[in-house]
């Protein structure tokens, strides 16, 4: 689901493009603005992918709005006046749209918005023994040895990677750390969680125990697939016990 703002000073237009949000199934509307003052903050505060920005604007133009937000959020200018083109696209931003706009142009828009938006497809670097990764320092890149990882926690865009002895947290989300780490010692248990086999000490009542006493619940979703690895490292006998064949301290 991608989400959307509007910043736009004229009611009539926040509406236009509300419509065109709503008719679009892949698309969330989280909120909209008249006030580019109110506006602006609303988008930093919140998880925006794209933001829709009028232009000419009273108090804050869309061309200073977009200095204060284009880190945090795609944006599409909107407006009415072709001339500001050349100062639009100098601010580097996703797309521009010309009102009045139609829902064929708006869609078109999206759509090369979020190819832009699509992560980039991690290299796989299971067979490395460690990773390096940006712990939120600019400049910084922290190794990490795959082996002292204990487990991998999912915290909406950012994961928290955990170690013997410390913890990380990095702008990733669990599907991308899943693609970089492999298979070779982790696997998916839940959505929100990714384990080192190696690590895990026992397995009990739907969860996974790793040493210190941490528990991680099993999802549905991953239950099958994380069973079926561990029965291939499982030995059993094959054979029924019985009074026959008492466990080791039954006898007698």
């Amino acid at each position: 689901m991608t989400t959307c703002y509007i910043i736009d000073d004229e009611l009539h237009a926040i509406e236009i493009l509300k419509s065109y949000i709503e008719k679009s199934p892949d698309l969330q509307l989280i909120g909209t603005a008249q006030n580019p003052l109110i506006g602006f903050n609303e988008v930093l505060a919140g998880n925006i992918d794209i933001t829709f920005l009028d232009v000419d604007m009273p108090e804050l133009s869309g061309l200073e709005v977009a200095d204060l937000i284009n880190k945090h959020t795609a944006i599409v200018f909107t407006t009415a006046f072709a001339n500001y083109a050349l100062e639009v696209f100098e601010k580097n931003v996703s797309d521009f749209l010309l009102k009045p706009i139609s829902f064929e142009k708006f869609i078109k828009a999206v759509n090369r918005v979020k190819a832009k938006l699509q992560p980039k497809e991690p290299v796989p670097v299971s067979e490395s023994d460690h990773i390096y990764i940006n712990p939120g320092i600019k400049g910084k890149m922290t190794r990490i040895n795959l082996k002292d990882i204990t487990y991998i926690e999912g915290l909406q865009n950012y994961i928290l990677i955990y170690t013997d002895d410390n913890k990380y947290l990095t702008y990733l989300t669990m599907k991308e750390i899943e693609a970089g780490i492999g298979t070779k010692y982790f696997k998916r248990i839940h959505k929100s969680y990714i384990v080192n086999l190696d690590k895990i000490s026992s397995i009990e009542r739907g969860k996974v125990i790793i040493k210190p006493k941490i528990e991680l619940n099993i999802g549905l979703m991953y239950k099958d697939a994380f069973f079926e690895q561990i029965r291939l490292k499982t030995i059993s006998s094959g054979r029924t016990l019985s009074n026959n064949n008492p466990l080791p301290g039954d006898e007698g």
